[in-house]
């Protein structure tokens, strides 16, 4: 099904009156108009690290796959997604690679444990940090930079309680970002 639903996304978004008959879905020339404006058409977000099936389908009809773990299972899961480019003659550079990463900056390594208080809860400083990139921007800056070398180019960041208070996004976009520049 999935699959499936793939191809028909695709087809879709790039064909005027596209036809699919699969063992799922069916599709007789439905009209999807006005097309999206980004073009040839919206980035295809496909999400997960399936070996065998999810990874290929972003090689096949994918813009941009969002893969998570640490930096060997992200490794791992880029070179399968090469692979797989190269099986089905797709530019591995052309697609987006994306990751997840929580982010609670810090004022002072020093002072880490209490500054994470307040959103840890019940949960001890050493479980929350090892879910949690948790430092300075230079700190956080270390931790990411193996991300990136390893082929990951867009970060879908999280940062605790942003929508009650956005001045730590603010302090990442000024201080975090630029370093990458």
């Amino acid at each position: 099904m999935f699959r499936e639903a793939c191809e028909i996304i695709h087809r879709m978004w790039t064909e005027d009156y596209p036809r699919f008959e699969g063992k799922y879905y069916t599709i007789d020339a439905p009209i999807n108009e006005p097309k999206g404006v980004q073009k040839p058409h919206p980035s295809f977000w496909i999400g997960g690290g399936g070996e065998r099936v999810t990874l290929r389908l972003v090689a096949q009809w994918g813009d941009a796959c969002n893969v998570m773990g640490d930096i060997q299972r992200i490794r791992h899961k880029l070179d399968v997604l090469k692979r797989h480019c190269e099986d089905v003659g797709r530019d591995y550079e052309e697609l987006i690679k994306s990751t997840g990463a929580e982010i609670h900056l810090i004022e002072n390594e020093a002072s880490a444990e209490q500054e994470t208080a307040q959103v840890r809860g019940d949960r001890s400083y050493e479980e929350y940090a090892s879910d949690t990139i948790v430092g300075t921007p230079e700190m956080v800056k270390e931790r990411l930079q193996p991300m990136i070398d390893a082929g990951i180019d867009y970060f879908i960041v999280t940062i605790p309680r942003e929508a009650y208070n956005q001045e730590p996004v603010r302090r990442f976009a000024r201080e975090v970002i630029p370093m990458f520049d």
